[in-house]
């Protein structure tokens, strides 16, 4: 059989769970439930483009990305006509589209009278977008596998949490991807790159892609913030708590997740290698540029300041004591990418909290959410005081009163690896151009982690990562 794959990564998804079968090549969702389409399927990529209800506006560019969506837009009428039938021949979009690094998006209301919803989200991901700024292999590829592993987890995980209570998952209209010749279907997400790929010689970069149509979650039920206060912030830790326990230690589905899925999306075997073998040389400037901060947090110190070359020495051990077997202990499917606005949080207690955005969803340690939910979306001055510890505590004690064994030592432990595991990816990546005025520049975007937007979350994480690092070195060499 071959499998099917949604694309990468835009917080505004769906609500209700969907539910599968399999007919020939091709994975099928039924209305409620729509087709899959599966790869090699034929598809029309002519420019199609809406009638009278109106045009694509100008790319409304957001989060700082800017680039044309002009093929992008080509696809969005055979898409529609795809998920709903050709009676579909018109479409207007709402608002700005959404551009991201890894996908655009865009809100689409359809003509009345038809048996389609009112209002849908389109999701896509077109290889073209992407060959020419992801210059190396590894992160090109990282991007498209992000995308295949979401459809793998709503066809093959999904369904087995949802009979254990974990109700709260997207329903999706409509998804197809074709990245055939590109990427094997039973290549895992975790082998390495193969570097001799030549990206110019790739086969048609053109019919490359993937598309998702999903329902939209209505903002008179559901919120996105970031940061959080303290509430919203248990309010997520306890979502992520129900969604672990539904596969806490269930080996057959952690097998199965582990086969079939990715890794967390700062897990170190998805990231490029250059990312670490950089980290010190990051680290380096991070200091030059953060030295007034630094010194007046009382940071600028010679173990601080050689915290690139602790975190190189410490990396391969961290990763692997966060990247469990299926069969270990303490094991869970986690979501991966746990940032707060990949949750659709309710407005009301009545109202259920939705997790979106599964593309890095892995059999892997929970505290890895934990970890970074807490360090991506609660202010400093929330987390001082004990704010941190209450919030670990409170996820713990949610996971216990749900039936999940997981003693407060080894808990304790695992976060403290997952917070440095989590920093090893920051050092490497998101800081090494890091400076006050980017960090100022991006101080509104709520799709970007605290600790790169707000310099006292900035100089709080490296005060915490220090400690937690300084513990895991006496352990190693005790």
């Amino acid at each position: 059989m071959v499998l099917p794959a949604l694309p990468y990564r835009l917080p505004l998804i769906a609500l209700s769970l969907m539910a599968s079968t399999t007919t020939g090549g091709a994975f099928v969702v039924r209305p409620i439930l729509p087709v899959v389409q599966a790869n090699g399927h034929e598809r029309s990529t002519e420019a199609a483009r809406p009638t009278s209800m109106s045009q694509p506006p100008l790319c409304a560019v957001q989060a700082g990305y800017e680039r044309s969506t002009e093929r992008a837009d080509s696809f969005v009428l055979p898409t529609l006509q795809e998920a709903f039938g050709p009676e579909l021949n018109d479409y207007e979009i709402i608002g700005d589209k959404i551009i991201q690094p890894n996908a655009v998006g865009m809100k689409l209301r359809l003509p009345s009278g038809g048996d389609w919803p009112a209002e849908v989200f389109l999701k896509t991901v077109l290889a073209t977008d992407y060959v020419s700024s992801r210059k190396d292999w590894s992160d090109l590829r990282r991007t498209l596998l992000y995308a295949r592993t979401e459809l793998r987890f709503y066809r093959d995980v999904l369904p087995e949490m949802n009979k254990k209570g974990f109700h709260a998952a997207p329903k999706v209209y409509h998804a197809h991807y074709d990245f055939s010749e590109w990427i094997p279907e039973d290549e895992h997400a975790t082998e390495p790159a193969d570097e001799a790929v030549d990206m110019e010689s790739l086969p048609d970069p053109l019919e490359k892609g993937a598309w998702l149509v999903l329902e939209c979650i209505s903002a008179d039920t559901h919120m996105q913030a970031s940061p959080l206060p303290m509430d919203r912030a248990k309010q997520c830790l306890k979502a992520s708590a129900e969604f672990h326990a539904s596969a806490w230690e269930d080996r057959g589905l952690l097998r199965k997740a582990s086969r079939e899925l990715s890794r967390a999306a700062f897990n170190l075997q998805m990231r490029n290698p250059k990312e670490l073998a950089g980290i010190e040389g990051a680290w380096d400037n991070f200091c030059i540029n953060f030295k007034e901060d630094l010194s007046a947090n009382g940071l600028w110190t010679e173990q601080i300041r050689n915290m690139g070359k602790r975190m190189k020495a410490a990396a391969a051990y961290v990763s692997k004591e966060c990247t469990p077997s299926p069969d270990d202990k303490y094991v869970t499917v986690i979501h991966g990418d746990y940032k707060a606005m990949n949750v659709m949080m309710g407005i009301d207690a009545a109202t259920p909290t939705i997790m979106i955005d599964m593309a890095s969803a892995s059999a892997g340690l929970s505290m890895s959410d934990v970890a970074m939910h807490i360090h991506h979306a609660v202010d400093p001055e929330d987390l001082d005081g004990g704010g941190e510890e209450s919030l670990v505590k409170y996820y713990l004690q949610t996971l216990r009163d749900l039936g999940c064994a997981y003693p407060e030592d080894i808990a304790q432990r695992h976060y403290k690896l997952a917070v440095v595991d989590y920093a090893r990816f920051f050092m490497g990546r998101m800081w090494k151009t890091a400076t006050p005025h980017t960090m100022e520049q991006k101080k509104q975007n709520a799709n970007i982690a605290n600790i790169n937007r707000s310099v006292p979350s900035a100089m709080r994480f490296v005060k915490v990562v220090d400690k937690y690092l300084s513990e895991i070195e006496a352990s190693i060499t005790a």
